[in-house]
């Protein structure tokens, strides 16, 4: 039965993704959802709030729940290859998404998923005795805040401009030094 719930959560998700590719967030319905996903309309509240929690559930899917098995001690370098692989193949879907702005911005659901993922992240692995005065999900938001960055360019970059190596390469680096490691002393 879990299955069977999984998979019409994708269905209905894929449904608003494949929608969003024809036309703008604020003008899809639910109704358009299921039409396209092939059911009545009371299945998408089984499964979602509104179509904004349905597009979040989408940013959770792709960077957190595919990712989370692929944290190790080595780093965020596997879950960042994913998510801008995932990023990579969806791209007009996620140039698409940005255009969500306002109270549920696009924007906002994407740094919320990475403050999720990147908290998996540091609740493995983190340090204990190193700046104890900042818990895990305070030093999560911060980070997400310059991945999502990272994110957002990597997204409108030119196809074939920026590839997804040289950005996780470059999202690496950013993350393994200081801002002082930049300053001449």
């Amino acid at each position: 039965m879990e299955n069977r719930r999984g998979h019409m959560k994708n269905e209905l998700a894929e449904s608003l993704r494949q929608l969003m590719l024809r036309s703008l967030f604020e003008k899809i319905t639910i109704r358009q959802i299921c039409e396209r996903a092939g059911v009545i309309r009371a299945t998408f509240y089984n499964y979602f709030d509104d179509k904004y929690d349905c597009l979040d559930w989408i940013v959770y899917h792709d960077m957190v729940e595919k990712n989370e098995d692929r944290i190790n001690m080595n780093g965020m370098d596997s879950p960042v290859y994913d998510v801008l692989e995932t990023i990579a193949e969806n791209r007009a879907f996620y140039r698409a998404a940005y255009n969500v702005i306002g109270q549920n911005s696009f924007e906002d659901m994407i740094r919320g998923n990475l403050a999720k993922l990147l908290k998996l992240f540091f609740d493995r692995y983190r340090k204990p005795s190193y700046l104890p005065s900042y818990d895990n999900e305070l030093l999560a938001a911060y980070y997400a805040n310059g991945l999502a960055f990272c994110v957002r360019q990597f997204v409108f970059e030119k196809e074939g401009c920026t590839s997804v190596e040289s950005t996780r390469r470059m999202i690496s680096s950013l993350m393994k030094n200081s801002f002082y490691d930049y300053l001449q002393q």
